[in-house]
């Protein structure tokens, strides 16, 4: 998502480690909002930051990539247990600085592409302070920092902490009861009425290195809830950075989502999101390559009622013994749209118009798409584009008139890292927080955010319909629990 003024840190601590096991420091981050010029500023000049956090390293993992005019200030220590010649490695995008014990030994100010830069030190046993200094003009964005010693291999940090990282990540020891608490509301609520169900899983890209765990999670979810099918409303980070700069690392990420999501013997489906595409240097850069890899797999356990557009993000899913009709439509842009992003391309809005109606009106359909078209779905203050308002009022026109002449249960999206339930024209928006941050000030009227720790908890949605009765409930599985289930009915 282009946001601006929105930073994102959610992380545990990590730190440059030398070879030896001390207690390791955390490197501290300190973030200014809306720094508008083309060099670093002068950080003592610019009074307290709008975002103090720890990190795990000098990187923008945990910083959306599509935010622009952002200083950054890191600080930490290394233990140096033996005396040596560092080497360090920095390539920026914007400019950086990089000092350790109060000396400059990295320049590289300025406003420019990926610049390499390196320098050596020779490092005396004992503790050393370094202080790296970062700033982002616009377009793109990328820091990488690397060490390494004659005894120490390159690496960004110490493989030891990263493993402890990992490991945190794998535990599965809250997933049970937040979903067994989950699971008793929603047994309650369907009683013996015959329920269509599915978990959203949704916006990923925030929360963190091992993040795609929870994609395993919510397959255990749909076990657990024995639901229809499983819902990837996309954002799971493929353009997020280190992805856009290591085709390697992206291919990785896209290993370790297809395997969490093999966990749930059904089907997903899937809706591309924003941080999905441009991944590896373009390696990943296609609607053929998504829809290969996300949505045909799927496609032989479905049979004949799944139905994908040949070489497009969207399609349809056919429950007949339920009576009813899942579309998943495609909200970005890319290079293969002309650039656009949020943006509902005319061809698939004409795929749509035919679709519903070819589509029976007793047939209760609903729609799945990670950006929702409403208004009030986008962040507040920021600008939405002229030809984003358009296609946006034409989806909503579409649906409001099928509502008018066949069953909509309504459309369920994510991408805007809150919670909201709108009506507009009879037509009934929900939007899933999933795992986005937004900070208070971005959020529109009528919707709220629950901050969370990923590692502790888990942020997803299940979506219920009772098609007999046009009654549609919502539960919040983990952040916030019950406070955030919705009802309404179509």
């Amino acid at each position: 998502m282009k946001i601006k003024n929105l930073l994102l840190c959610a992380c545990a601590a990590l730190v440059l480690f030398a070879g030896c096991a001390p207690k390791t420091p955390e490197v501290k981050c300190k973030v200014w909002l809306n720094w508008p010029e083309r060099y670093l500023p002068d950080f003592s000049t610019l009074g307290e930051p709008d975002m103090e956090v720890s990190k795990i390293n000098f990187d923008l993992v945990d910083l959306p990539d599509t935010n622009n005019h952002f200083a950054v200030l890191f600080e930490t220590t290394l233990k140096v247990c033996k005396a040596e010649e560092y080497t360090f490695k920095i390539s920026s995008d914007d400019g950086t600085k990089f000092y350790i014990d109060g000396e400059m030994l990295i320049e590289n100010d300025g406003a420019h592409g990926p610049i390499l830069k390196l320098a050596t030190k020779q490092l005396e046993k004992g503790v050393h302070d370094l202080r790296l200094e970062f700033f982002d003009y616009d377009k793109g964005q990328a820091l990488d920092f690397k060490y390494s010693t004659p005894t120490i291999p390159e690496r960004p940090f110490n493989p030891e902490v990263e493993a402890i990282e990992e490991r945190s990540a794998r535990r599965s020891d809250f997933v049970i009861p937040q979903t067994e608490e989950a699971l008793k509301r929603y047994k309650e609520w369907k009683g013996d009425d015959v329920v269509m169900n599915f978990p959203i899983f949704t916006d990923i890209h925030t929360a963190g290195r091992y993040s795609y765990r929870h994609l395993g999670f919510a397959s255990e979810i749909a076990s657990r809830f024995e639901s229809d099918f499983a819902a990837n409303l996309g954002d799971i980070g493929l353009n997020a950075y280190p992805a856009t700069i290591d085709a390697a690392y992206a291919k990785k990420v896209l290993e370790n989502t297809r395997a969490e999501m093999d966990k749930f013997d059904g089907i997903w489906l899937y809706a591309a999101g924003n941080h999905d595409w441009d991944a590896g240097e373009g390696e990943y850069l296609s609607e053929e390559f998504l829809t290969d890899f996300f949505q045909k797999p799927w496609q032989e356990k479905a049979g004949e009622n799944l139905h994908l557009t040949p070489g497009k993000v969207y399609g349809y899913y056919d429950i007949p013994a339920k009576g009813m009709r899942i579309i998943f439509i495609n909200s970005q842009g890319t290079g293969t749209q002309g650039g656009f992003y949020y943006y509902f391309d005319p061809a698939q809005m004409e795929w749509l118009q035919s679709l519903l109606d070819s589509t029976d009106k007793d047939t209760a359909v609903l729609v799945l798409v990670h950006y929702t078209p409403h208004p009030n779905g986008r962040w507040n203050g920021i600008k939405t584009a002229e030809y984003t308002v358009e296609a946006n009022q034409r989806l909503l026109d579409i649906l409001a008139d099928y509502k008018t002449r066949g069953t909509l249960v309504g459309l369920v999206s994510g991408d805007s890292h809150f919670n909201m339930h709108e009506v507009d024209r009879g037509v009934d928006y929900y939007t899933a927080q999933g795992y986005g941050w937004v900070t208070n000030e971005l959020l529109m009227p009528r919707t709220t955010h629950e901050y969370f720790n990923y590692k502790e908890t888990l942020c997803v949605d299940v979506v219920a319909v009772k098609p007999e009765k046009h009654e549609v409930h919502t539960f919040r599985i983990g952040a916030g629990g019950s406070q955030y289930d919705y009802e309404f009915t179509y």
